[in-house]
């Protein structure tokens, strides 16, 4: 396991040691939300290092997601959860020298919103709200 996989598998222990599993989910999608934010601001300020950063912490995140899912005890629904996280990351990547990059991370950013929305109905969390500086 390299070192970004064993920071995200342990971040999201942490945070499901902490508090409910799915209230955990719902904060490392908040963080991944933020990252993705972070990173189109950096994109359209020409600050690619700063850029690259953000999209590999949202990977990184992702990762530790599809890492957590178990796959006996979640069926179908972890199968399908292991197939978006990892378009999630493919897509990050391959957009990043993308002409349009802006425009994909806002995609991106907004199908993300409505899964982790779904997960906060699950957690009884209220839906999502960009914090200061995060509208994308």
């Amino acid at each position: 396991m390299n070192s970004r996989m064993g920071q995200a598998t342990a971040a999201y222990r942490q945070a499901a040691a902490s508090v409910h599993p799915t209230v955990a989910v719902v904060k490392l999608y908040d963080a991944t939300l933020l990252a993705i934010s972070q990173a189109i601001r950096a994109r359209e300020a020409s600050e690619f290092e700063e850029c690259f950063v953000k999209v590999m912490r949202a990977a990184t995140i992702l990762r530790g997601l599809d890492h957590a899912l178990d796959d006996k005890r979640g069926g179908a629904v972890a199968e399908r959860l292991h197939r978006v996280y990892k378009g999630y990351i493919l897509a990050l990547h391959l957009s990043y020298g993308k002409p349009d990059v802006v425009r994909r991370y806002r995609k991106l950013h907004d199908s993300l919103v409505e899964l982790r929305d779904a997960w906060a109905g699950i957690a009884g969390m209220a839906t999502f709200v960009p914090s200061d500086g995060e509208g994308t």
